[in-house]
């Protein structure tokens, strides 16, 4: 399944933190010249991070990319820095509310509770899903990092549910495995239970392919339920819908069924019916705790994306049919 993310910005934007005021309460940006921040968080470009010349036969746009990368790589541990220091704060802060919350004998909001990091009574879902990864070529370096981002929820996804699958990722490599291998080599990603990293997709070409779904939104076929024994297939890729049935396509070739989650059946959705990949895997694990499609989409997509359920627009149809009914 072809997916999106809007939130794709690059590392050095997560190293931003809030600004602060003066005494007016006007923002202001001042300058620490010892750590090199100034006070909204983020540090601040020293004179020997600024572009460069462009060097000869390559494009302006081509040198501010590859510039862009090499400032980050110096600056890492920078930016590093001020990430913990957010987390420092946001951490001391959720401690301050749920004190206060403690303090007046009142029960702590579910939004400030945290769900353990794993699940230690989870159950097996009996599910296989692969991420297909085979489309780096398509993707800009932006998009590789959104994927990369995705895969890493998944996986926590995948840790926290209440039911887990066996994941494999297929077709590591290039690009997206030198970003794990690189920012993301702390995430120590060859030893994530039930998530399996593979160069190949010979999972994809077995030659009994009955038990191999392929996931999509091309499709008009809807996928029913969830099976255990079941392979469902997910595209990893960010394309922002520039390729246009892409994984559809790509399943036909291999003879794999085609499937699409059934979201309008369940609920009215805001925009495109597509979704991230972690989106996706999480409804697809949520769906094992009740069998219910409705609920397993309104517990995970986000309000901003769902307009009405269905109940409700059922409901306001039966409204007027009994209003017309009585007029009669």
């Amino acid at each position: 399944m072809s997916v999106q993310d809007n939130a794709t910005s690059g590392e050095g934007d997560k190293a931003s933190g809030s600004a602060t005021g003066n005494d007016t309460g006007n923002a202001t940006t001042t300058t620490d010249t010892n750590t090199n921040t100034n006070t909204t968080g983020r540090p601040m470009i020293r004179e020997e991070y600024k572009l460069p010349p462009v060097p000869t036969g390559m494009s302006k746009s081509q040198w501010k990319k590859q510039w862009k990368r090499q400032v980050f790589e110096m600056r890492k541990e920078e930016f590093a820095e001020v990430r913990r220091e957010k987390r420092r704060r946001l951490k001391e802060n959720r401690r301050k509310k749920i004190q206060e919350y403690l303090d007046r004998g009142e029960e702590v909001p579910a939004e400030l509770k945290r769900e353990p990091r794993v699940k230690k009574d989870q159950k097996a879902s009996g599910i296989t899903i692969v991420l297909d990864c085979a489309f780096d070529d398509l993707m800009n370096d932006k998009e590789i990092v959104s994927t990369s981002n995705q895969i890493t929820r998944a996986y926590s996804a995948n840790r926290r549910s209440d039911h887990y699958a066996d994941v494999k990722v297929t077709s590591f490599g290039k690009r997206l495995k030198e970003r794990f291998d690189g920012a993301l080599a702390d995430t120590n990603y060859p030893a994530w239970t039930h998530f399996e990293f593979q160069d190949n997709e010979d999972i994809l070409h077995q030659e009994d392919k009955s038990k191999l779904v392929y996931l999509t939104a091309d499709t008009d076929e809807q996928l029913e339920t969830l099976e255990p024994g079941m392979t469902y297939i997910v595209g990893g890729i960010v394309d922002k819908n520039r390729h246009k049935l892409l994984c559809y396509n790509k399943a036909k070739e291999l003879g794999i069924a085609t499937r699409r989650l059934p979201i309008s059946e369940y609920i009215k959705i805001e925009g495109r019916k597509v979704l991230t990949t972690t989106h996706v895997i999480q409804i697809m694990l949520k769906y094992f705790d009740s069998r219910d499609w409705k609920q397993a989409f309104e517990a995970i997509l986000p309000a901003r994306k769902l307009d009405a359920s269905k109940d409700q627009l059922d409901t306001e149809s039966q409204q007027e049919s009994e209003s017309e009914s009585d007029s009669q």
